[in-house]
């Protein structure tokens, strides 16, 4: 699904450029965001919509910006025999525990923008976000990895 911003204050307020630049540059329009815990959000995850946007189809890939705030579900047995579950940095030091951004692959199913199907992976390239996407996402970094890459069926979103 493609489309760009109509309306807008500047024609590429919502628009990220992706690094490394080729001749000519690449741009994806970042429809909005969503903040996930623990692990990445599943395909079909609505996506807040950043405002004053209305959308139509174009030539861009459309992505959303994911903010994943990595923890791991540590169980433990209590002495009566219950297990409790409590959220955490992995104690063996292995899985993310920190905070992550990365650009993930969006589409419009029925009236409202959702994270596209497919097992997205980082596919090489980084985008640089406008001020206008880093405002609205508060603690957004300026450069971003792009997930736009399907291992399993090697689909490119941004291609």
């Amino acid at each position: 699904m493609n489309a760009t911003v109509v309306g807008a204050a500047e024609p590429s307020r919502w628009t990220a450029r992706l690094l490394p630049i080729p001749r000519p540059a690449r741009e994806v329009l970042v429809i909005g965001w969503h903040a996930a815990f623990a692990d990445t959000p599943a395909a079909g995850t609505p996506i807040a919509v950043f405002p004053h946007t209305e959308i139509i189809a174009d030539h861009l890939p459309v992505m959303a910006l994911v903010r994943i705030e990595h923890a791991t579900a540590i169980d433990t047995i209590t002495p009566d025999g219950t297990r409790e579950t409590r959220w955490g940095t992995d104690p063996f030091g292995i899985a993310k525990s920190e905070i992550s951004w990365r650009l993930v692959p969006a589409r419009l199913a029925e009236d409202r923008w959702v994270i596209a199907p497919g097992w997205w992976a980082a596919g090489g390239e980084e985008a640089v976000l406008p001020t206008s996407v880093t405002e609205h996402a508060l603690g957004a970094p300026t450069v971003v990895p792009v997930y736009d890459h399907d291992p399993h069926t090697g689909t490119r979103w941004t291609s």
